[in-house]
């Protein structure tokens, strides 16, 4: 257990570094990773706006966030809920199965697919 747990937070400080750098990146030029579907058909992808939420949820401009990203705004708790539940059950089991825990990702897969057809067919 003591293994996977280690594993695990290297995993996650990793991320979570990169994830730092580039939020500093972006808030310090201005610039994000830009989005190759949208660059090449035009539409946007259910991931479109997600830098642009996270720098808003930082600077804690809940409204503005929303608006980037209603989608992954929220779902995001959900998928972090997950996530935080399917790491915990690998550490303490070593298990990484998805059990119940499959529908999740089916629903949100599904509801992530149909939001990318909505919000170009209604944007905002």
């Amino acid at each position: 257990m003591q293994k996977r747990l280690q594993k695990t937070l290297v995993k996650y400080l990793i991320i979570v570094a990169i994830a730092v750098a580039y939020l500093i990146f972006v808030l310090c030029t201005d610039l994000g990773i830009p989005c190759i579907f949208y660059e090449i058909t035009g539409f946007k992808c259910p991931g479109c706006g997600v830098s642009r939420m996270l720098v808003s949820l930082v600077r804690f401009d809940f409204a503005s966030a929303f608006l980037h990203n209603p989608f992954l705004f929220i779902t995001g708790p959900f998928i972090i809920a997950y996530l935080v539940c399917s790491e915990w059950k690998y550490v303490k089991h070593g298990d990484r199965s998805l059990g119940k825990w499959e529908i999740f990702i089916w629903i949100e897969l599904i509801l992530a697919l149909l939001y990318g057809v909505l919000r170009n067919i209604f944007p905002i």
